[in-house]
């Protein structure tokens, strides 16, 4: 599963993804292989001592009977600014075009979810093996920012960041919105973090998507 992140999504992404000038906000220079690297090697120590705990089961709200896991997992300051922020991460992926961004996403979870799916000792309290796989490695499982940042409480918070990314998609998408512009913006959480939302599945093993315009919103804006 790593294979696939560290060959396919680094080569192809190298080649196409904007230039640190194109995107104006400039973070610590990596390519997307060694991202992918940098969070595994995050996400074995916090797992090892008990800083990332997975949680759940939380129920969708859009679809009675369905319900995910998910994982918050911390990183340095830098990394999570280079794997959300930065010119060859996760939304510039996106910026370059829905199949590249969900390939990476994709590359992500692979690496990941099996290493916490793994560390059962973590959740066995609150669900089983079976569901958080079934979860975590689900079509619809998704990397993002912490909910510091993205629930409606953030909303103030995020006015303290002024826009840093110059992509020219998404700055045209923005340009006639209230502040905050938040796809123009470059926040790290006071404890810097990324959060794998793992796809909303039923006892039968069916599954729901969330959220389906996700990936073309991102493109289009940067946010979601």
């Amino acid at each position: 599963m790593f294979a696939f992140g560290r060959s396919n999504v680094g080569v192809m992404s190298d080649t196409i993804l904007p230039s640190s000038v194109q995107w104006g906000y400039r973070s610590p220079s990596v390519s997307p292989s060694e991202l992918i690297t940098a969070l595994v090697q995050a996400t074995q120590e916090a797992l090892r001592t008990y800083a990332a705990l997975p949680d759940g089961p939380e129920p969708s709200h859009s679809a009675p009977g369905y319900s995910r896991a998910s994982v918050e997992i911390p990183l340095s300051p830098t990394l999570a600014d280079q794997l959300m922020n930065g010119s060859t991460g996760y939304r510039a992926h996106f910026a370059a075009s829905v199949t590249l961004g969900e390939a990476f996403n994709l590359a992500l979870v692979q690496a990941v979810a099996p290493l916490v799916i793994a560390a059962e000792a973590l959740y066995a309290s609150r669900f089983t093996r079976g569901f958080c796989s079934r979860s975590l490695l689900g079509r619809f499982s998704k990397f993002w920012y912490p909910r510091e940042l993205t629930d409606p409480s953030a909303q103030a918070q995020l006015l303290n960041y002024k826009p840093a990314i110059r992509h020219t998609r998404w700055v045209r998408y923005w340009q006639t919105l209230p502040q905050p512009h938040k796809g123009l913006l470059a926040p790290v959480s006071s404890r810097a973090s990324v959060l794998l939302n793992g796809t909303f599945v039923s006892e039968d093993g069916t599954d729901f998507e969330q959220k389906p315009d996700r990936s073309r919103q991102l493109l289009e804006s940067g946010w979601t």
